[in-house]
């Protein structure tokens, strides 16, 4: 009786087991995987952070089981177009020039833009710059002394003369004094080699690779750069408020706080003074001069003419004082008559 129970059991499980093999087979033959339709992603930022032409599409089919995929359009670069080709012909006795929108950095003009030059008292814009960085007491004072003095004929301190350290500033930025900037490095905290240093490590960290100082004033041809890093250079001082401002005075009167005389002092920028005639808003005028034997005529300067467009100008190495300044405008002027920017009417017609 067992052996029957026994046998009956066994061919009872068989039977069971071959139900279940059946069953799994046909589930399993009868899945259908639906295809996943491609998803439309967003551009990424670098894709769209990169300026190009527009471009037109035709219609994009969708794909079967999808949804159509989403086409961005890319905005054509915003910057300033030559309306018609024309080159400038005024007389240009500068070794190097460069002309730059100031919005976009977009060079509009150039003439031996990377040639290394001497700056000059250009090298006063990355004093001034790290002046600002330091923790400079503007109020307080110091005398004048003798190994300060190191202008050939400086009439606009004197030994002995007492200041505030803001008074030297103005003197050094708008009247270009050699003798201010050497009293406000003495009393930088920073001897003369470290801040020559921090005017060095500036340049680098504003991505100025072909600026070199020695030292802080520009009487050294050693304190080298280019046109373009120049223009650079002017634009990050002014993003001081500190610089701006100074560099639009055009007049200024040092005051020393232990004499009644004052001595008056007019920036070297004649541009700003109009003594070289322009019709330029003075207001948002401002640059920086520069001139030793080795460098000529140096000057930079950022000029705002019609509907608020901003430009810097370059000019070194001009064949005289007065030519810088005649040869800025000049230029200035002929940028603005044959360029046109996004706002400008007729810029959609201008060539790329």
């Amino acid at each position: 009786m067992s052996e029957k129970i026994t046998n009956f059991l066994s061919s009872f499980g068989l039977m069971i087991t071959g139900v279940l093999i059946l069953f799994a087979g046909t589930v399993s033959g009868t899945i259908v995987r639906r295809p996943v339709a491609p998803v439309a992603r967003l551009p990424s930022v670098e894709s769209r952070s990169t300026p190009t032409v527009v471009a037109t599409h035709a219609p994009v089919p969708a794909p079967e089981g999808g949804d159509i995929p989403v086409v961005f359009p890319v905005s054509r670069p915003s910057v300033p177009l030559l309306k018609e080709a024309v080159e400038f012909g005024g007389p240009l006795t500068a070794a190097a020039v460069v002309v730059v929108d100031d919005d976009t950095n977009t060079v509009l003009y150039q003439k031996n833009v990377n040639a290394v030059r001497p700056l000059a008292s250009i090298t006063k814009l990355m004093s001034a710059l790290v002046l600002s960085d330091l923790p400079m007491r503007w109020a307080s004072t110091t005398m004048v002394a003798e190994d300060d003095l190191i202008d050939a004929s400086s009439h606009q301190v004197s030994a002995g003369e007492s200041y505030t350290l803001d008074n030297l500033w103005q003197v050094a930025l708008i009247g270009s004094s050699n003798s201010a900037i050497h009293a406000l490095v003495r009393m930088s905290g920073l001897s003369p080699e470290q801040f020559v240093r921090k005017m060095n490590d500036k340049a680098r960290s504003l991505g100025l690779a072909s600026l070199r100082f020695v030292e802080p004033t520009g009487l050294d041809d050693q304190n080298v750069g280019t046109a373009l890093d120049i223009a650079r250079l002017l634009k990050a001082a002014l993003k001081v408020d500190r610089i701006y401002r100074t560099l639009q005075t055009g007049e200024y009167y040092a005051t020393p706080l232990n004499k009644s005389t004052k001595h008056r002092v007019w920036t070297t920028n004649w541009l700003l003074t109009n003594w070289v005639p322009n019709r330029f808003d003075k207001d948002l005028l401002v640059g920086k001069t520069g001139y030793i034997a080795t460098s000529g005529y140096n000057f930079s300067v950022r000029i705002t003419g019609a509907r608020d467009h901003a430009i810097r100008v370059v000019v070194l190495g001009a064949a005289s004082n007065e030519a810088r300044f005649g040869e800025a405008k000049s230029l200035a002027e002929w940028a603005f008559g044959h360029y046109v920017w996004p706002d400008d009417a007729g810029y959609a017609l201008a060539a790329p």
